[in-house]
């Protein structure tokens, strides 16, 4: 498997991720000595402060849940796929989406799942039994709308390839996949879901299952060097 990784942008948004962490642990301290001082006038200041303190610190966990942690989303896939053959490529931060993997018949986007729990999809609803209160109210560890960000990822991917000459009916099909990345995580009843589930350790099996039993029209030699060359302009772009 080839590796195309953005790591310009992946040092620069932990370096985000860092900065607006300490700045608001800062911001906060200043919070509470106004708050503690014993000056009215400065009540008003306090309250700001941690306003801005806690939207900063909600930045600086989303920059740094995906680009500062160890090891990170990208690092946990590239393992994952390691073994795949050379006619996959995984493209990391380096294309429309944030992760992105093109093989010999389909263009895959994993989405990591790190929602702890059991999670199931029940009358066409995604539910979430179970896990951190606390993290599910900051964000951490919610299961979101898995749909709408499939939908919105499958149109950003179609909508730049199609700006690059690649119309949508020489496109490849799109597949979606959840991957649960915690071993502490329950896959209940998903047989009705839209998006298959999948457990980290199966992901490279089951991208290769179905490459082999659903590849009706192999991409050519052709198609990939198109895929490829457009993917390689939007990381320049955004590195």
């Amino acid at each position: 498997m080839n590796i195309i990784r953005n790591d310009k942008l992946i040092k620069r948004n932990k370096t985000i991720g860092q900065i607006c962490t300490y700045g608001s642990l800062i911001i906060l301290i200043i919070g509470l000595v106004f708050a503690f001082g014993g000056d009215i006038s400065r009540i008003l200041w306090s309250y700001a402060a941690l306003i801005v303190g806690f939207v900063l610190s909600q930045i600086g966990m989303y920059f740094t849940n995906r680009f500062g942690r160890n090891p990170r989303f990208d690092e946990i896939f590239a393992t994952a796929f390691e073994k795949l053959r050379s006619d996959y490529t995984f493209y990391v931060y380096s294309s429309p989406v944030p992760l992105l993997l093109i093989g010999p018949c389909h263009i895959w986007v994993p989405i990591p799942v790190t929602a702890s729990g059991k999670i199931s999809y029940i009358d066409g609803k995604w539910k979430q039994e179970g896990g951190n209160f606390m993290m599910k109210v900051f964000g951490q560890e919610g299961l979101g709308k898995p749909d709408r960000e499939a939908l919105a990822d499958e149109e950003a991917i179609r909508s730049y390839l199609a700006s690059k000459g690649i119309p949508e009916e020489s496109q490849p099909p799109i597949n979606h996949v959840l991957v649960v990345l915690l071993k502490n995580t329950k896959i209940g009843d998903v047989s009705q879901a839209p998006i298959p589930v999948v457990e980290l350790p199966e992901i490279k099996r089951y991208i290769r299952r179905v490459d082999r039993e659903s590849c009706e029209t192999p991409l050519s030699d052709e198609q990939i060097e198109q895929l490829n060359a457009a993917l390689s302009e939007f990381g320049k772009k955004t590195g």
